[in-house]
C-alpha cells in the first residue's frame, strides 16, 4: 500500500499547566513557544492544499459471489460496501470475512497479535491466563442488540471456523476476533480530538469538520495497512464507517441524513465496570441508523451513558448544528462529580479555559462543560491542546477547507526549550487518520497514516461524498 502521510510530526511544547487550576494568561504564554525546525519542514512553511481532497490509486474491485459484499482496493485503504437491505446480518457477516479472505489472506496473522497487544494494556498483570478477557468479552457481547451480534458470529465463522479460546498462538479465535470488534468499550479508549467550525468561520457559510483519530497502530504500524471505508447498506439505516478492516463498530461514522458521529476518550479515577453496561461504539451506530439529526443522535448518547464502560466524549455535527455528548458513566454519576450532557458552542464551560472564536468549538479528552467531570486540570494533554485549538480558531477570520487543512498541519515547536522531549499539539504522534468533512460539498477527506508512521504534512485522500453515500 501507498506510504501514507498523515499529520504533523509531534511537535510542539510540554507546559507546566495546573490545568483548569491555572490562570488564563499561563495557557496564552505558553503558546509563544519559538518555531524549529522539524523533519524537512519549518512551520512557517506551509503545503499548498486545495479545497478538494486527492484521488486514490484504485488497485482492483469484485463482488463476493453472493453479492452481498462489494470491495474496492485503492493503494491506501479498503472501500468496502456491505448490502443488509435483503439478507440477515449472519449473511452479511458472513459475505464481510469471504471478501477479506480474499483481499487480505493475512488478516489474521496481523490481528491476532494487535488483540494481544491491547489485552495487555487493559490486564497489565494478566500473564497467560486470560479468563478475565473472556469474561469481559462474554458480558459485553451479550448486551448487544442481535443484529450486530449475528454481524460478528457471521465474520467470525468464516475467518476463524472452528478455533476458539483466547491464547497467543498465531491464530484467530472467534473470541479474539469477537473482542477485537469491541475494543472501545471491552479493552481500550480512544483519545483524538476534534474542531468544528460553521457560520462566520467558514468562507462557504456551512459546516466544516476536522476530526483527528488517535489509536493503536500495533507493532509496525500493522493496522495502518487495513484502514477501511465501510458502508452498511439497509435502506433508511444506511451508514458509513471510517476505520478498520474487519470492524463492524463506529470511530467516525457518518449515516445518510448526514449526521456524524466520533469517538474520544475522556477518563477518569474511577474503576472499569463492564457488570450490566454495554458497549457505546455500537450505541453510537445505533443513533445513527435511528435518528436523522445531531441533537437527537446526542441526546441518545447522553440519555444512555449510564449504561457505559469508559467515560468519553462523542463529537455529534450535521449540516447545521455542531454537539459535544459529554457521557459520564455511572461511576461519576453515583459519586456527584458529574453527570451526562449534550454541550453546544454556547454551554457554558470550566473556570479559567477560555474559547473566544465565535460559530466554532472542539473537543479534547476531557469534558469541558462547567461543573461536569474535570479531566483538564493537570493534564497537559487537555489544556494545552485546547488552548491550540483556541489560537487556531482565532488566527483567521473564516476557514476555507484548504485553510483548515493548512492550519491543521503546520504546527510546530521546539519541543526542548521547556527541558522535555514530550509533545502536546492539536493531533499528536499517534495520530492515525484525520478526517475532514465538507458538508456544503459533501466531500470526505482522509489523511490515514501509513506503515511509516505520523509524518509531516499529510496528503487528504478523497473518499468519496456524503450524498452519494446514501
Amino acid at each position: 500500500m501507498r506510504k501514507l502521510l498523515a499529520a504533523i510530526t509531534a511537535a510542539a511544547l510540554c507546559l507546566s499547566l495546573a490545568g483548569c487550576n491555572s490562570s488564563v494568561s499561563t495557557l496564552k504564554t505558553g503558546l509563544d513557544a519559538p518555531v524549529s525546525p522539524v523533519g524537512n519542514l519549518d512551520s512557517t512553511e506551509t503545503v499548498k492544499y486545495s479545497d478538494a481532497g486527492t484521488p486514490a490509486k484504485l488497485i482492483k474491485e469484485f463482488t463476493t459471489d453472493d453479492g452481498l459484499c462489494s470491495v474496492k482496493v485503492y493503494d491506501c485503504y479498503f472501500d468496502v460496501t456491505l448490502d443488509e437491505t435483503n439478507c440477515t446480518p449472519y449473511q452479511a457477516g458472513s459475505a464481510y470475512g469471504k471478501a477479506i479472505n480474499m483481499i487480505y489472506p493475512d488478516f489474521a496473522d496481523l490481528i491476532e497479535p494487535y488483540v494481544f497487544e491491547n489485552i495487555r494494556m487493559a490486564f497489565p498483570d494478566i500473564g497467560d491466563n486470560f479468563t478475565a478477557a473472556l469474561d469481559r468479552m462474554n458480558a459485553l457481547y451479550d448486551s448487544l442488540k442481535p443484529h450486530y451480534r449475528d454481524e460478528i458470529r457471521g465474520l467470525c465463522d468464516v475467518l476463524c471456523g472452528d478455533v476458539h479460546g483466547i491464547k497467543p498462538d498465531g491464530k484467530i479465535s472467534v473470541e479474539e476476533l469477537t473482542l477485537m470488534n469491541m475494543t472501545p468499550s471491552a479493552l481500550r479508549p480512544t483519545a483524538c480530538s476534534a474542531l468544528a467550525l460553521w457560520g462566520s468561520k467558514t468562507k462557504n457559510g456551512g459546516m466544516t469538520v476536522a476530526r483527528c483519530l488517535e489509536w493503536l497502530l500495533g507493532s509496525d504500524n500493522s493496522m495502518s495497512k487495513i484502514h477501511c471505508v465501510l458502508h452498511i447498506k439497509n435502506g433508511s439505516k444506511t451508514i458509513t464507517c471510517i476505520g478498520f478492516l474487519g470492524l463492524f463498530f463506529c470511530l467516525t461514522a457518518i449515516n445518510d441524513s448526514g449526521v456524524m458521529m466520533a469517538t474520544f476518550d475522556a477518563g477518569t479515577r474511577y474503576p472499569y465496570s463492564y457488570e450490566g453496561r454495554t458497549c457505546y461504539e455500537y450505541a453510537m451506530r445505533h443513533a445513527l441508523e435511528t435518528y436523522d439529526n445531531a441533537k437527537d443522535c446526542g441526546q441518545y448518547m447522553v440519555d444512555n451513558a449510564a449504561r457505559f464502560t469508559f467515560n468519553h466524549n462523542i463529537m455529534v455535527t450535521d449540516a447545521k448544528a455542531s454537539y459535544c455528548a459529554e457521557d459520564a458513566v455511572l461511576q461519576v454519576t453515583e459519586a456527584g462529580k458529574g453527570a451526562p450532557c449534550l454541550r453546544g458552542a454556547d454551554t457554558p464551560i470550566m473556570k479559567d479555559l477560555v474559547w473566544e472564536s465565535p460559530d466554532s468549538m472542539c473537543i479534547v479528552n476531557s469534558f469541558v462543560t462547567k461543573g461536569n467531570y474535570d479531566s483538564m486540570s493537570g493534564a497537559d494533554v487537555n489544556t494545552v491542546r485546547f488552548a491550540r485549538y483556541n489560537k487556531l480558531a482565532c488566527s483567521k477570520e473564516s476557514f476555507s477547507v484548504a485553510e483548515l487543512k493548512e492550519a491543521m498541519t503546520k504546527e510546530k515547536v521546539d519541543t526542548m526549550k521547556f527541558g522535555s522531549p514530550t509533545v502536546q499539539t492539536v493531533h499528536r504522534d499517534n495520530l492515525t487518520q484525520m478526517i475532514i468533512i465538507d458538508y456544503n460539498t459533501g466531500n470526505v477527506q482522509v489523511a490515514f497514516t501509513g506503515v511509516e508512521g505520523v509524518v509531516d504534512h499529510p496528503v487528504f485522500t478523497d473518499v468519496g461524498n456524503i450524498k452519494d453515500w446514501r
